[in-house]
């Protein structure tokens, strides 16, 4: 990894500081008693340690050869990254109309077959995650936005 790849990790770190600078000032309250900001100031939590890590790693191990940043740009595929954007845009547009469920399902089959998986792993592993989260959320009593 070069230090070119360190960009966006420094990025998603500082936004994880943002995030939880901005929670804590919403007030945390305490485990038993969350307050509005706990959720957000714990997944910029996540968020730094996940950002962290491959920093960490890479500052651990011996540098591996280096690439130039041209090598590196030309392997981005934009069209892929089209994709998901107009897959979030769709989605988002969709959320209200259809509901969670059916807007859900459609969204990751889109995404599942966009990685290239085949059709059975698509159907499978959306009906999961769906079935996964709507229990959760219907479990934990929280409504649905």
């Amino acid at each position: 990894m070069t230090r070119f790849y360190m960009i966006p990790f420094i990025f998603w770190i500082l936004l994880s500081f943002f995030a939880m600078i901005f929670s804590y000032k919403l007030d945390l309250g305490s485990l038993h008693n969350p307050g509005p900001g706990f959720t957000p100031f714990l997944l910029g939590l996540l968020l730094l340690a996940v950002s962290l890590y491959p920093m960490i790693r890479y500052f651990m191990k011996k540098k591996e050869a280096d690439e130039t940043p041209n090598e590196v740009c030309s392997q981005v595929n934009y069209r892929k990254i089209g994709f998901v954007l107009a897959s979030l845009l769709g989605y988002s547009f969709l959320f209200e109309r259809l509901g969670f469920v059916v807007s859900t399902s459609i969204f990751l089959v889109l995404l599942f077959r966009g990685m290239g998986n085949s059709w059975m792993s698509v159907l499978i592993g959306s009906a999961i995650t769906v079935f996964i989260t709507y229990f959760m959320f219907t479990f934990l009593g929280v409504r649905f936005p």
